[in-house]
């Protein structure tokens, strides 16, 4: 019977760090409500996605291998909208310095938008793609943004 201390101490440390995982708040872009970020079934957390919950800040941000993954991420889900050099088409300019909604201007912002949708033809992308496809094409746009 030693085993049930261990297997609660187990539970109660794993419920501990996923909380602590989970210290910015994302919301909803429409209505600014939370917007729940529990991964799809299946979808396994990276440490670069806990790291994100965690500091606000994509760790892919400038990493070549990642960004490279977030342009075949980009072209596959976003271009036809958005256009392959974030010009905007049918979805607004990622580029320019002014934008529909500033809080892209932040990390949790874009992954807000991206992930729970946002206002028009703009659907959530939490259905589509991973957390961590999301980041990487985030760091992928953040390289077609104007500095």
């Amino acid at each position: 019977m030693r085993l049930a201390p261990v297997l609660v101490g187990m539970t109660i440390a794993a419920l501990t760090a996923t909380a602590a995982a989970e210290d910015v708040t994302f919301r909803y872009i429409v209505d600014n409500s939370p917007l729940d970020v529990t991964p799809k079934p299946g979808e396994v957390l990276t440490q670069e996605v806990l790291e994100f919950r965690t500091t606000g800040q994509n760790p892919y941000k400038g990493k070549a291998e990642a960004v490279a993954k977030g342009k075949a991420i980009y072209e596959e889900y976003c271009a036809s909208c958005h256009m392959p050099d974030g010009s905007g088409h049918m979805g607004p300019s990622l580029i320019e310095d002014g934008h529909i909604h500033d809080e892209i201007k932040t990390d949790v912002g874009m992954f807000s938008i991206v992930f729970g949708g946002g206002m028009g033809a703009m659907q959530p992308f939490s259905k589509r793609l991973t957390q961590d496809e999301i980041l990487k094409a985030m760091a992928y746009v953040r390289t077609l943004m104007k500095p």
